[in-house]
């Protein structure tokens, strides 16, 4: 059952498993990729089959099927992978990070590299939770169901109105209040709004009046407590990454002295926070199932939480270096994380269940 929608793929050969003790996730394997695998069996020269599979990424896929423990690379004589291989898998030391979201992004890493005893998932989880605030008893029963949550954001403004005009409201999976246009695409290019919860309701009319004046498909916002704490409890979806600057611009006139949350691992639009994107991945071929509806956010934290717990299996002496190596291997920018969008071509989904 797990392998279903794999096998359905006439290119598809097997599957790469881990050794018990790594968190690296299973694989899939092309036809392709299984030939390389057995060609390189044995110690050899690099072959040109591997032009033919990568292309133009033929050393960045190189780079990291050896920072993945999968080939071996020769250094003075001797073969090794993994974090041992990072001298010959040179990548520039960061800087200092450009924005918020940017020290935030790496300040979760750090935090995760010093936890201890952590599952893969878990890490995942602790990485894509950073910078909630507490969720107080208070809290709870001050937005205890979605009338209360629309109360505080709408007060007695006409923006209730504006909203019934020009969007229907929805439910997704228990975890969202939407908004969307009747008829509406899904679009994978998402605009993180991230004001503190007391500046919320003031950032989520003038927001309204942007997404009206930009003609956003759809956009959502946390239910009850537990989605208002989280930093990315105001997520809208454009079609182009023009149109979310767009919005992120009209927002951010009207927004002056607004106290900004920050989403980590979004890409920074202002340096405070307040504003930040990303790009939902492609939906690969060559995937599992459960592996074909990530959002943005879901995809890096999942990657950087197996990279961060190998370097800290393999004693690699800067965990959060290889983390951020590896990443950016990936095709996101470990200092601004974007993605790189000539990596990411063709088309994108959205997972409205999550940010």
């Amino acid at each position: 059952m797990l392998l279903e929608s794999l096998a359905q793929d006439s290119n598809f050969f097997g599957i790469l498993v881990p050794p018990d003790s790594s968190p690296a996730p299973a694989k899939s394997m092309s036809r392709d990729a299984a030939l390389l695998f057995m060609t390189l069996r044995e110690p050899a020269c690099v072959p040109h089959l591997l032009t033919s599979l990568f292309g133009d990424r033929t050393q960045e896929r190189l780079q990291e099927l050896v920072l993945d423990g999968i080939f071996e690379i020769e250094q003075a004589g001797a073969f090794t992978s993994g974090s041992g291989a990072l001298p010959a898998c040179h990548r520039d030391s960061p800087g200092k990070p450009p924005s918020r979201v940017a020290h935030l992004s790496t300040e979760a890493i750090v935090h995760l590299s010093a936890s201890e005893g952590l599952s893969a998932n878990d890490a995942a989880v602790k990485l894509y939770m950073y910078n909630r605030v507490p969720c107080t008893a208070a809290l709870q029963r001050r937005f205890a169901d979605d009338e209360d949550v629309l109360t505080f954001l709408t007060g007695k403004t006409d923006v209730q109105k504006r909203l019934s005009k020009h969007w229907v409201r929805d439910v997704s999976q228990e975890a969202w209040l939407i908004w969307h246009r009747p008829g509406s695409a899904s679009l994978g290019f998402k605009l993180f709004v991230s004001p503190m919860l007391d500046d919320f309701p003031e950032t989520f009319q003038v927001a309204v009046d942007a997404f009206c004046r930009v003609k956003c498909s759809h956009f959502k916002v946390g239910r009850t407590a537990f989605g208002l704490v989280r930093p990315d409890k105001f997520v809208a979806y454009f079609e182009n990454l023009e149109q979310v600057k767009e919005a992120a611009e009209l927002i951010r006139a009207s927004t002056s002295g607004i106290a900004a949350q920050g989403v980590p691992f979004t890409g920074a639009i202002d340096t405070d926070g307040l504003t930040s994107w990303g790009m939902d991945p492609p939906r690969f071929e060559q995937v599992m199932s459960w592996q074909e509806h990530l959002s943005w956010r879901q995809w890096v934290t999942e990657r950087l939480a197996v990279y961060t717990l190998a370097g800290k299996e393999s004693g690699v002496a800067d965990v959060v270096d290889f983390a951020l190596r590896r990443i950016t291997l990936d095709g996101v920018n470990s200092e601004t994380w974007t993605p790189n969008l000539g990596i990411w071509r063709g088309s994108v989904g959205t997972e409205e269940g999550a940010a």
